[in-house]
């Protein structure tokens, strides 16, 4: 029997209070939505869907409130196969939420972290033996910062390959840019973390680690000789529903491809057709395809 390589993602979990509206309201003005619904999000846990869906045995470490938030999402990640038994649940705290507003299959998002900004390294330290078990550590920006240079140091120390997906972006130290094994921002938050330095110089200083999305032009980085570009899979715009998601999937599909022993350009490429996918329906984590619709 083969055994399912193993994937923990370190981040953080929300209700998504998603609007759709014709118009985005300007400062002390109210519109008329068109709808509102309900979703669970997170960047962690969205990521940790992805990849439990891309067929890899995943683990979430993360926090949430003694809410009924909470609790629900937590019972939703079960549900999806996520493994949550190192979850934590924080006394008298409200758990992560994020409110969206979508126009024209474009968003916007106002993330409120609560109970993710309690996720501290001295809360994930009682798991260190447990994440050495682990083929990757995947990361995003909606935990503390503290928390991100924690594990960063210690997958580099345990040699567990770390993915951080920079977002939203923060400015990192080249200490631990070099420590991670694979960075992935976009590329507004690229010109954030590189101000004003070329796309392409950077990626040739990060060769094989910083792969940039690019939205409907897919994702480019440096294979250590040359400039690569794995163009999108291209989806008509009246098949655009919800883009919400489609950086989260991108990077679970990715980390699963990479532990799986696929090559750069195919993990790409893996990932790209499933975020091609996922902006085909509404809410983060519904859209997420499952391995068996890519193939």
């Amino acid at each position: 029997m083969i055994e399912l390589k193993k994937i923990m993602v370190i981040g953080s979990m929300s209700t998504d209070f998603v609007v759709t509206s014709e118009i985005i309201p300007a400062e002390g003005e109210t519109v008329i939505g068109e709808s509102f619904k309900t979703f669970f999000g997170g960047k962690g846990a969205n990521q940790a869907i992805a990849s439990c869906r891309a067929g890899v045995e995943t683990f979430m470490l993360g926090a949430v409130g003694d809410d009924v938030f909470g609790q629900k999402i937590i019972q939703n990640l079960n549900d999806q196969g996520v493994n949550t038994e190192m979850m934590q649940v924080i006394e008298n705290m409200e758990s992560g939420s994020a409110h969206i507003q979508i126009k024209d299959g474009d968003n916007r998002i106002i993330v409120v972290p609560s109970s993710n900004y309690e996720l501290s390294s001295e809360r994930i330290k009682p798991y260190l033996d447990a994440m050495e078990k682990m083929d990757m550590l995947v990361l995003q920006n909606e935990i503390p910062y503290e928390t991100i240079q924690f594990v960063i140091k210690k997958g580099a120390e345990m040699n567990v390959p770390v993915l951080l997906n920079p977002a939203p972006a923060l400015t990192l130290t080249q200490t631990e840019i070099e420590k991670v094994d694979y960075l992935t921002p976009n590329d507004k938050e690229f010109a954030i973390m590189f101000p004003e330095q070329d796309l392409e110089t950077v990626l040739a200083k990060y060769p094989n680690k910083l792969i940039v999305t690019l939205g409907d032009e897919g994702a480019i980085y440096h294979d250590g000789a040359k400039i690569v570009q794995i163009p999108a899979r291209k989806v008509s715009s009246e098949k655009v529903v919800d883009t919400t998601g489609a950086g989260d999937t991108f990077n679970g599909y990715f980390a699963a491809a990479i532990v799986e022993g696929h090559s750069m350009i195919e993990a790409i490429q893996f990932a790209n057709h499933a975020a091609s996918l996922s902006i085909q329906a509404h809410g983060a984590q519904q859209g997420i395809p499952k391995r068996k619709d890519l193939e």
